[in-house]
């Protein structure tokens, strides 16, 4: 049970194949990796089960690295992280005068998107994990210029491909969300990302497993 909710009415998601590898006997459910897909099946699942009264989407991440921040990160490669909001990072337009987003417009909403914060506070005081800011962007931060531009404009902790578009189906299903991420590198030039995805799905499904076994 995690905030109060059983483990049997949990729809418990993920993107990449690689972060649910070895978790079948929980049920666990591929969404696809980026905004649109990881949305639009999500959605689909929750629709489809009678008995879903809260989602648990966990994954690997990226962080910004200290050298892209006013600050330390509180989070370094292989750790655990419990994401607290979320928003759309790059859903707008590039202007001579900076970026506008969806929000900015008064097209459309880029959170922050919140999770349940009874499911959070049980998970940091079962796990031990930190809470986080993210971001979700369609192009990962893949140089420093564009990890300086991402973390800048959204003042973020890690970045996923999945995290706002999931909480904004929850939030407009009226369904509580709880995110866990593990950091697998840093985001920036590719060289110095210090990669460990191997390490990052372990610690993810091994946080899993503590919160979801029955």
């Amino acid at each position: 049970m995690v905030g109060g909710i059983p483990f049997h009415e949990f729809l418990i998601v993920h993107a990449a194949p690689i972060e649910g590898h070895g978790l079948d006997d929980l049920g666990v459910q591929s969404i696809g990796v980026g905004k649109v897909a990881s949305a639009v099946r999500c959605a689909d699942l929750i629709r489809s089960r009678d008995n879903v009264r809260a989602v648990l989407l966990f994954g690997v991440a990226g962080a910004f690295p200290a050298r892209h921040r006013d600050s330390d990160s509180p989070v370094k490669i292989s750790d655990l992280a419990i994401v607290s909001h979320d928003q759309l990072g790059d859903e707008g337009v590039v202007t001579p005068d900076g970026f506008l987003d969806l929000g900015a417009m008064q097209l459309g909403d880029c959170g922050p998107f919140t999770a349940d914060p009874r499911m959070a506070r049980d998970a940091v005081e079962r796990l031990a994990a930190p809470l986080v800011h993210g971001v979700t962007v369609s192009s990962c931060s893949g140089t420093d210029a564009a990890s300086e531009i991402m973390r800048h404009r959204s003042g973020a902790d890690i970045e996923t491909m999945e995290g706002a578009a999931v909480a904004f189906v929850c939030r407009q299903l009226e369904i509580p969300m709880l995110h866990l991420r593990a950091i697998s590198n840093w985001t920036g030039d590719r060289d110095r990302g210090e990669w460990n995805l191997g390490a990052a799905v372990d610690v993810v499904q091994t946080a899993v497993r503590g919160l979801m076994q029955p």
